[in-house]
């Protein structure tokens, strides 16, 4: 079981010691296989800013003029059997390198290929904005077709004691989030083991319509949605949908086509 982990910090600080903890958790359920964790840390590697020039939108990925480890980023997400996001509260978002890597991979929410892959996000903060950058994440993961098995959020002074900031420790607080960690943990390690495609939810729906909207706009994306026979499905894969959400997305897609084609007549 191969688990990458896209490192938003500069720092193996509070971020990097949960995940270590995620990581025991893992090898004391999978004694007999080791699992493989796979460290990335953003702000070591080259990634460039976007040019904004589209190619990627409308050419292809491969057509991108940037020669950088950005290739590298994305066979690793491939080869990986689940994903870890694991950002600190930067200015109330995701720090820049992290942020950087999402615009350059802003093609794969055109044209999904992490479909059905387990993912975990994790954040930190000194403070606030927990919130809005674990939001973010979900938006990421789910765009780029992932299977969002948890999110965690930690507020550091509060959890960890040797934090130098010994009087906002809270053993409640650290008990609680000690618990989320580990049921987290389980959830996500059973849906690598299992390779279960889940049942998606409003949210997850509501994603898969909106992003479908791309192909209104755009031939690549049109004919790469085509082909994963996904144009005129109710989701990713068949897959059991109540008729509550399965009208849900039709309305959704209704009010795209219905804009669209607004559009198109002014």
């Amino acid at each position: 079981m191969n688990i990458l982990i896209l490192m938003g910090s500069p720092r193996k600080k509070d971020g990097y010691s949960v995940c270590k903890l995620i990581e025991n958790k893992i090898n004391e359920r999978n004694q007999r296989n080791q699992t493989k964790f796979e460290y990335v840390y953003l702000k070591s590697l080259n990634i460039e800013d976007c040019r904004g020039c589209s190619l990627c939108f409308h050419k292809g990925e491969n057509y991108c003029p940037i020669e950088d480890d950005l290739k590298t980023i994305k066979q690793k997400l491939i080869n990986a059997d689940g994903i870890i996001f694991v950002s600190p509260v930067y200015a109330c978002q995701i720090t820049g390198s992290f942020k950087r890597m999402i615009e350059r991979f802003s093609y794969l929410f055109h044209r999904p290929e992490l479909v059905g892959k387990p993912a975990l996000t994790i954040v930190t903060t000194a403070g606030g904005g927990q919130k809005a950058v674990t939001k973010y994440l979900k938006m990421t993961a789910c765009g780029w077709g992932c299977n969002l098995t948890g999110s965690i959020e930690i507020i550091s002074p509060m959890f960890f004691k040797e934090d130098g900031n010994n009087r906002l420790f809270k053993k409640k607080y650290f008990d609680k989030k000690y618990k989320n960690i580990e049921k987290l943990t389980t959830n996500f390690y059973e849906t690598i083991q299992s390779k279960r495609l889940p049942v998606p939810g409003f949210y997850e729906i509501y994603m898969f319509n909106g992003l479908r909207s791309k192909t209104y706009t755009s031939m690549l994306d049109y004919k790469y949605w085509d082909s994963k026979g996904w144009l005129d499905s109710t989701y990713y894969y068949d897959i059991n949908i109540s008729k509550v959400k399965k009208l849900f997305g039709s309305f959704i897609n209704k009010i795209i086509k219905y804009m669209w084609e607004k559009m198109q007549s002014e």
